[in-house]
């Protein structure tokens, strides 16, 4: 229902207005103020966008201290709504331009970082885009007015990101249920793999038991046309080797404890899908989404 009040926020038009960038919309609870309104010479729906990401924080001071956290993350994750009906570059301009201002303020700073991260990039996200994402960590990891341990986390963040970005071809070094080392690369042709990535926690369990479960998939490897991988974020033990020869008998099994370190891996379980070149086509894929795309085929 929110987004919808915020697409009507979008396509409102004012009439007659000289100085349209002082319009705004009504100021919805528990937000830190009313949203612009775009003037009637954006006549498409991204235009409006456009101009509502461009002038959204201009009646807001953000060198000053932020009084309500809540309420600074609600209004943010608004902003971000109206991301996905504007264009990429004004996005991106829009994106710099406040982590730019917030360099003023330190708290501040941080605080966008924080909400930036579950908006736009961890589990909590409603709109996940790296190269968004990117926007905000990238000045953060760089800048000097933050604690160390801060600029660390938003630059390991971005070393993930950018080792698996979509369109980069993955490999990497895995213990099969032999206990011996192998590969990825070493694996028979495919048309697709999916790389199922899991930890020991209970949704991890419920996602392995629907995919192993699943008709559509289950078809998929039956024809050769798709290989599943299930690798474990364990270390290499006969009590692992031998719990993960139940899983199932038509999926490629492995673990490793560096793959979480390494790859971007938000939340588990979390699938990836390679092509038959193993070139990355999509990435951090919940169970629900990876079952959505698979089962459209039949």
């Amino acid at each position: 229902m929110r987004r919808i009040l915020l697409l009507f926020t979008a396509l409102t038009m004012t009439s007659g207005v000289l100085m349209a960038q002082s319009q705004v919309a009504e100021q919805q609870p528990g937000t830190l103020f009313a949203y612009p309104l775009a003037p009637d010479t954006c006549s498409t729906l991204e235009g409006r966008c456009n101009y509502i990401i461009t002038h959204f924080w201009d009646n807001f001071d953000i060198s000053k201290p932020i009084a309500d956290d809540q309420a600074f993350e609600r209004t943010f994750r608004d902003f971000v709504d109206f991301f996905r009906y504007a264009h990429r570059n004004v996005v991106l301009s829009a994106a710099r331009d406040l982590v730019n201002k917030a360099q003023s303020n330190t708290a501040n700073l941080q605080k966008l970082g924080e909400v930036a991260e579950r908006a736009l990039y961890g589990t909590e996200a409603e709109y996940w885009s790296d190269e968004v994402y990117v926007a905000f960590a990238k000045p953060l990891a760089a800048s000097k007015q933050l604690p160390r341990a801060v600029r660390d986390h938003y630059a390991q963040q971005l070393a993930r990101i950018n080792a698996v970005q979509v369109g980069a071809v993955l490999d990497f070094d895995y213990t099969g249920i032999d206990g011996q080392k192998h590969r990825l690369s070493e694996l028979p042709a495919a048309k697709s793999y999916i790389l199922l990535f899991i930890d020991d926690d209970t949704d991890s369990m419920i996602g392995r038991l629907r995919l192993s479960t699943d008709v559509a998939l289950n078809a998929l490897l039956a024809s050769g046309e798709v290989t599943l991988v299930c690798l474990s974020m364990n270390k290499y033990s006969a009590d692992w080797a031998s719990a993960a020869a139940g899983y199932a008998d038509n999926w490629t099994l492995g673990c490793s404890d560096e793959l979480a370190r390494n790859l971007d891996l938000r939340a588990f379980p979390c699938c990836y899908i390679l092509d038959e070149n193993r070139t990355i086509a999509n990435k951090a894929l919940s169970v629900e989404s990876l079952m959505s795309a698979v089962n459209p085929v039949f």
